[in-house]
């Protein structure tokens, strides 16, 4: 059931602003009740959280499949770069700023689950990983959404930036 209203969330989403949406709306398009929208979402934003965190899921699965980190980044990309108009008509709502805080934390999520399985040996203290965790989420979601913004990124060359970032290996020089 959460999939069926995520996918018509995602329908509606192609057509109309996240703010133009209605909890009417998809549960009409569903053929569900309201009551049962509310048993598995609290609201629609919950939905768009919910999407993210399954996006991600799929995400993890993909990156463990590639051969080396910066493969896995360069899926990455290129899953953004499909989904760009369903991320325009996000950041394009009122809610522009909740949806940022959500792409950080969901990026966030994906980065700590990243290091735990390709660096599962290395040691930082509960806070010094929520730091790094935070700086480096933050700019990817920015480089990511500049790269969106900007409509003719070369994939490539946006994986490799955000590798060299997120491997130490960017200099002023």
């Amino acid at each position: 059931m959460k999939e069926k209203i995520a996918d018509q969330l995602n329908a509606l989403l192609r057509r109309k602003s996240l703010d133009k949406i209605t909890v009417k709306e998809l549960v009409d398009g569903c053929g569900i009740s309201r009551q049962t929208f509310y048993y598995h979402f609290q609201d629609i934003m919950d939905v768009v959280e919910w999407q993210q965190k399954r996006v991600l899921a799929q995400g993890i699965a993909r990156s463990l499949a590639a051969p080396d980190p910066q493969s896995a980044i360069r899926s990455l990309v290129r899953e953004g770069l499909e989904n760009q108009d369903w991320v325009d008509r996000l950041m394009a709502s009122r809610r522009r700023a909740e949806i940022e805080r959500l792409l950080v934390r969901t990026m966030s999520d994906y980065l700590a689950q990243m290091m735990l399985r390709r660096a599962p040996d290395r040691m930082l203290s509960a806070a010094d990983a929520d730091a790094v965790l935070c700086f480096y989420a933050s700019g990817v979601v920015g480089l990511m959404l500049d790269g969106l913004h900007r409509r003719d990124t070369d994939p490539d060359a946006l994986a490799d930036r955000i590798y060299r970032l997120l491997s130490a290996q960017l200099t002023l020089g």
